[in-house]
């Protein structure tokens, strides 16, 4: 990886911080009735426990972007050694980072709901009386607003039929009433995507951290392997074999693998050569070229005499 690439990760690191922390800021000030989100009287605010609270949220999520800020620079500096590292790194540190930022705002938003409660801190313009029964059987009559319903991070509420809201946390984003199971559906479907594509990525990086080609014959059969790719044949398919020291000059567009400036892997279309697999490490020679009735297959090693041992296999008669 050069110094572009450095600096294109790091910027992108930054530019996600960034937004997550101004996006979802932490409003301490008294607004619409709210302060951190949750409803109270006006006359509460100048409260010295509101207060504490306001200015220990803020602290903390200052604190937790800042942290963040300076582990989003140094998850590119791992790329100028291992390229796969850092990405399975970068994976791991935006998916942690996110589900930090959502529960850190929970955090806050239950610590000032939990005071509210305590001081029975309700707006006369928000509060309901809910009756309740209680693990003993009793009923038991309580205040409550439309915050209880964001006690999760997100809103549920089962006696509203919308199904999308507001978000309190964010104005400029919308919310699903989780209540909905329409809006449960979607978004746990959503939520499964997302984390089956990262789970898969990092599946696909990790072969490639420790890169190893290796062929082995059993019988009439070649079984060829390599960063998580593979390709298996018959001696009777093979129609031509030999060592080169150096690929073809013509062009080799990737279809399914992974390339850098270390390896290339995977499956890929020549120019001429059409449907190929590549096992290749960059700057190794000699090359063996495998032709296939309807598939060319190029490998190396950075063993020496590897290469041509596995020449020897190929061509060996029984």
């Amino acid at each position: 990886m050069d110094w572009l690439m450095f600096v294109i990760i790091v910027f992108c690191n930054l530019l996600s911080v960034l937004i997550c922390r101004y996006a979802y800021h932490i409003d301490n000030q008294y607004r619409n009735g709210m302060i951190l989100g949750v409803h109270i009287p006006a006359w509460a605010v100048c409260c010295e426990d509101v207060q504490t609270i306001c200015a220990k949220s803020v602290k903390r999520w200052k604190w937790y972007h800042s942290v963040n800020l300076i582990l989003g620079i140094g998850i590119g500096l791992p790329g100028f050694w291992s390229t796969e590292i850092m990405v399975i790194m970068w994976l791991v540190w935006l998916t942690i980072y996110i589900i930090g930022c959502y529960v850190l705002i929970v955090l806050i938003y239950r610590e000032m709901y939990r005071l509210k409660t305590k001081n029975n801190w309700y707006d006369e313009r928000t509060k309901k009386l809910r009756v309740r029964t209680d693990k003993e059987g009793q009923q038991i009559t309580e205040y409550i607003d439309e915050d209880v319903y964001w006690l999760s991070g997100c809103y549920s509420n089962p006696t509203d039929k919308r199904m999308l809201i507001e978000n309190k946390f964010c104005n400029a984003n919308m919310e699903f009433n989780m209540a909905r199971p329409a809006a449960k559906a979607i978004v746990f479907g959503l939520l499964s995507v997302t984390v089956i594509v990262i789970v898969w990525c990092i599946y696909l990086f990790i072969p490639l951290v420790h890169l190893d080609i290796s062929l082995e014959r059993t019988g009439e059969q070649i079984h060829i392997e390599g960063g998580g790719y593979d390709i298996e044949f018959d001696i009777s398919e093979v129609e031509h074999v030999e060592l080169l020291t150096s690929m073809p000059e013509e062009r080799f567009s990737r279809k399914n693998g992974g390339s850098s400036n270390k390896y290339r892997i995977g499956h890929f279309k020549g120019s001429e050569s059409g449907k190929t697999m590549l096992f290749l490490f960059s700057e190794y020679t000699p090359i063996l070229k495998i032709e296939l009735e309807d598939e060319t297959v190029y490998l190396n090693s950075k063993e020496p005499g590897e290469t041509e041992a596995w020449y020897e296999i190929i061509t060996k008669q029984d």
